[in-house]
């Protein structure tokens, strides 16, 4: 080989180790990689030992009285939990559950909801958003409400909305369009009450997809993470006339919704923003602490809302991981334990009972139960229906994938115990919204169909 051969080799080699490196730069800094570099090891054994976090008792924003009605995302309790007073076992006879009925609806990942036995969905049908208005038994149409849309997500093929899921309160509904304007209407007629434009009142710049954010009740007023500025990243309005009470941080708004608790005598709301967590007086606004957590990509959202158990608060993103922070006397926080492999979210809600944590951990798409107190992973279920949503009523476990398909499984905190296994697709691939139960129902969306099914005997 001559010596212009050899040159022409060694620029081609280097080009290609040049490319190479920059792939794989690239795949890093958007997540490509991150599944294997925080791959968790088969066995719950087989993790690496955590400081062990003591439990404690400590009384919630959710020890209180709920009726059986499943009036806002994640039901009564916030949770996806059913009262313990209304919680029935969640089965069926056959391969899938009975289809009550089933009804063509438009686009959007809004998830459903129950007040006053109607079924309740907020969709796009070309150019417009509609609220829809069923009963739950019969799937009838009770009514309708619609309002003009033009907004267009810009990271297509992701949903175009309404991102946002509906919240009633007595004889009020409140909807959040994809543009970032929350309207009042009475639940009985349908009948607009009032309307807001917070996202052109506040300059909230334009995110990675729609305006969806969900409104969280405190009492009178409604606790919103809308991203504002200057200041108003979390606000809250009179949930009677849409009057803006206080304003506070200057994060954008992030997809997961705020979380209210009572921790050693003081209320306290918790935020995952856009880029920091969050901890704020919800009667007057003044912030307590703030962190940054966020995933390093930009185009990676913050979407899971955070779970309080006791007087521990847990925020989990991707890229981010998940980490546990003890809430003190004084609000301050102790951070206790950081962890990337044991339970990450990036969108899919956690629930935290007696002193387990379950969700879906996004590598592996698996569903999991954590043991709090030593971190230590109980079992976890590779199932096929890929990441999802579930719901907990009593002992049983119900779990939806992004696929479609349902299944059930035991809320045992020792081993993982099938109670039905994953069914057909029952919707179309995505179905990426959470479901809702009331009488012995539960409702599940894709961006096609609203469907009813029976899942008590």
């Amino acid at each position: 080989m001559n010596h212009r051969s050899k040159r022409r080799s060694f620029s081609i080699l280097l080009y290609l180790f040049l490319a190479i490196c920059s792939g794989g730069l690239a795949g890093l800094w958007f997540g490509a990689f991150t599944s294997l570099m925080i791959a968790t090891p088969e066995g719950p054994n087989s993790l690496r030992k955590f400081v062990p976090i003591e439990l404690r008792q400590t009384q919630t924003a959710l020890d209180r009285t709920i009726d059986a009605n499943w009036t806002q995302l994640f039901g009564p309790l916030g949770n996806s939990c059913m009262p313990d007073a209304n919680a029935r076992e969640i089965g069926w006879s056959g391969a899938e559950p009975e289809i009550v009925w089933r009804k063509e609806i438009g686009t959007g990942y809004s998830s459903p909801i129950i007040a006053v036995h109607q079924a309740i969905v907020l969709h796009r049908l070309g150019n417009e958003e509609v609220a829809s208005v069923y009963d739950l038994k019969e799937g009838t149409l009770n009514w309708e409400y619609r309002y003009p849309t033009s907004y267009v997500c810009p990271n297509p093929p992701h949903s175009s909305g309404p991102y946002s899921t509906p919240l009633v309160d007595g004889n009020f509904v409140y909807l959040q369009s994809a543009e970032g304007v929350l309207r009042c209407l009475s639940l009985e007629e349908g009948v607009l009450i009032w309307q807001r434009n917070y996202t052109k009142d506040f300059n909230v710049s334009r995110n990675v997809f729609a305006v969806g954010h969900t409104p969280t009740l405190d009492g009178e007023q409604l606790i919103l993470n809308i991203g504002g500025k200057p200041d108003a990243g979390v606000i809250a309005i009179d949930k009677q006339n849409g009057d803006v009470l206080w304003t506070a941080t200057d994060f954008g708004a992030s997809y997961a919704k705020p979380v209210l608790a009572t921790i050693h005598d003081q209320r306290i709301c918790f935020v995952l923003t856009a880029e920091e967590a969050v901890a704020l007086n919800p009667d007057t606004g003044d912030v307590h602490w703030h962190f940054p957590f966020k995933a390093i990509a930009e185009d990676f959202v913050n979407a899971t809302t955070p779970v309080v158990c006791g007087d521990v608060v847990i925020f989990t993103a991707y890229q981010a991981g998940t980490i546990y922070l003890r809430v003190q006397p004084d609000g301050q926080y102790e951070e206790l334990r950081k962890d990337k492999r044991t339970l990450v979210s990036q969108f899919n809600p956690l629930t935290c009972l007696d002193g387990k944590l379950f969700g879906w951990h996004f590598s592996d798409k698996s569903f999991r139960c954590v043991d709090l107190a030593s971190g230590q992973l109980q079992w976890k279920w590779v199932s096929g229906l890929g990441r999802g949503t579930h719901l907990i009523s009593g002992e049983s476990i119900f779990l939806i994938g992004e696929s479609g398909k349902v299944a059930v499984v035991q809320r045992n905190p020792q081993e993982l115990v099938i109670l039905e296994k994953p069914t057909e697709p029952i919707l179309k691939e995505p179905a990426f919204s959470a479901p809702a139960m009331s009488e012995g129902m539960i409702l599940i969306r894709n961006e096609e169909e609203l469907v009813c099914l029976k899942v008590v005997e």
